[in-house]
């Protein structure tokens, strides 16, 4: 896994549940790899291996549990990973935690046989969506697959109140939306400037809270000045976590999340519904197999662009 300090889904995931999993019983050892790890030395893929061969040799785990995302980077190292565990005899989980659709289709034209002669040596797999189970299928993997998600640490809403939150959603006269997500175009901040934009211009009461960061956060200010948003309508958070994300959690009262960009399963979802808050967003990735429109919230099935 990536380091524990780092950003990021895989980070919070382990973060959440190692604590529940370690006991005397069972002894969970971690093995940080990329380029925190390495200390931005070019040479970290090849060190990641190395480390990797002398860790498991040491170690003489008894399970190696793998988190790769299916992108060139990662599926190329984390192969080679499983290869290494493999020749030691030793059974493998793999979590697939990102999942990119263009990559899908190279790996269906071009890498087909590394990924079986690779990942097709695993005990046990684990997906975020239905549909990533459906393409394993296609490829070949007749062993286990089990649709998985990922997990809302207790600590943020250890101090929450749904009666509360409903009572302040209730009683609002002005409608705070909060986008949480790392700034990239395909996660639909865009369309949510767009969106929140309309809505004032027809005379709607609606503040938009956007956190995250990224490369577009200075073109997202651009961009928002030129829908002539007022300043006290929309606030940069910039990179939230611990009690600054509870806070924005709490004095929300809508997470707009219309992505489009080659989801797992967001963990910034699942926070949102646990803090009581509607949730607007598009069916891709683990979203469609769960999500229950007009329930949980609204489902968008068109970008804003295309309406």
């Amino acid at each position: 896994m990536p380091s524990l300090k780092d950003l990021g889904g895989v980070s919070s995931f382990f973060n959440s549940i190692l604590p529940q999993i370690s006991t005397d019983k069972t002894i969970v050892s971690t093995f940080e790899i990329g380029s925190t790890k390495g200390q931005n030395n070019m040479l970290y893929p090849l060190t990641d291996q190395l480390r990797f061969h002398n860790t498991i040799k040491n170690l003489k785990p008894d399970l190696v549990h793998i988190n790769p995302s299916l992108n060139l980077k990662s599926f190329i190292r984390d192969g080679l990973f499983i290869l290494q565990a493999k020749q030691k005899g030793l059974p493998i989980i793999v979590f697939f935690r990102g999942w990119e659709k263009k990559f899908e289709n190279i790996v269906k034209k071009k890498l087909l046989w590394f990924f079986r002669l690779t990942y097709g040596q695993a005990d046990t797999f684990i997906v975020l969506a239905n549909e990533f189970r459906e393409v394993l299928l296609q490829w070949g993997i007749r062993r286990p697959i089990h649709i998985g998600t990922t997990t809302v640490d207790e600590l943020l809403v250890k101090n929450f109140s749904v009666s509360n939150k409903i009572v302040q959603i209730n009683s609002t006269k002005e409608i705070k939306i909060l986008f949480l997500a790392r700034l990239e175009k395909e996660k639909g901040v865009y369309e949510t400037i767009d969106a929140v934009a309309s809505l004032i211009q027809k005379g709607i009461s609606v503040s938009l809270s956007i956190a995250g960061d990224g490369e577009i956060m200075d073109e997202l200010k651009q961009y928002a000045g030129k829908h002539n948003i007022p300043n006290n309508r929309i606030c940069f958070l910039g990179y939230i976590r611990n009690n600054d994300k509870i806070s924005a959690f709490t004095e929300h009262h809508i997470y707009c999340f219309p992505t489009y960009y080659s989801e797992g399963l967001p963990n910034s979802l699942l926070e949102a519904m646990a803090f009581g808050l509607p949730i607007i967003t598009r069916p891709v990735g683990g979203i469609a197999d769960f999500f229950k429109d007009e329930k949980m919230g609204l489902l968008v099935h068109r970008k804003c662009s295309e309406e």
